[in-house]
């Protein structure tokens, strides 16, 4: 056998070796539906764990129900695009604390409260160097993002105390 045949065994045998391997981990009902090769890669098996599965996050129109002047300033402002529960879910158990139960009036799932804190806010606005300051919404074109260096900006100071998150701008 020429010496030229070598590789192209040893790949071969590389690609048989992969498909192999993606026969025995991948699922057989693991596939994309409906022939929508973009986003319907899933498990056909696991449909209905995951229509069954219950929805946490309710969105603006739950909470317009009590707080209808909150959601206009809102969506007059920088954050239009950022859903209530991205800054009012808590993970702290002593931030937790909204007037009406949810849990047990609506069946809300998660703990809502007011967390006035800065590190809520850098979680968006701190500038890091892989974070760029343009954004590209699609229906708009590019958008930029206000940054702030959180050891030159204010520090030790609350975000709230000049801000007005609602209206994303001074208060």
């Amino acid at each position: 056998m020429s010496h030229a045949w070598r590789p192209v065994i040893v790949v071969i045998g590389v690609i048989v070796f992969i498909l192999g391997m993606r026969m025995i981990l991948v699922p057989g009902d693991f596939k994309a539906k409906n022939g929508d090769y973009k986003y319907q890669w899933h498990r056909v098996s696991s449909e209905e764990f995951w229509k069954n599965f219950p929805v946490k996050h309710k969105g603006r129109e739950f909470c317009k129900q009590c707080h209808p002047d909150k959601i206009e300033k809102v969506a007059d402002s920088g954050h239009k695009n950022v859903q209530c529960e991205n800054c009012h879910a808590q993970f702290n158990p002593e931030k937790k604390g909204h007037p009406i139960n949810l849990k047990e009036d609506f069946g809300y799932l998660l703990d809502i409260g007011i967390d006035r804190s800065r590190e809520l806010c850098k979680r968006c606005h701190a500038k890091l160097e892989y974070r760029p300051n343009l954004y590209f919404m699609f229906a708009k074109g590019p958008s930029t993002f206000h940054m702030i260096d959180p050891t030159k900006h204010n520090p030790g100071i609350e975000c709230v105390t000049c801000h007005d998150v609602h209206r994303t701008g001074f208060k």
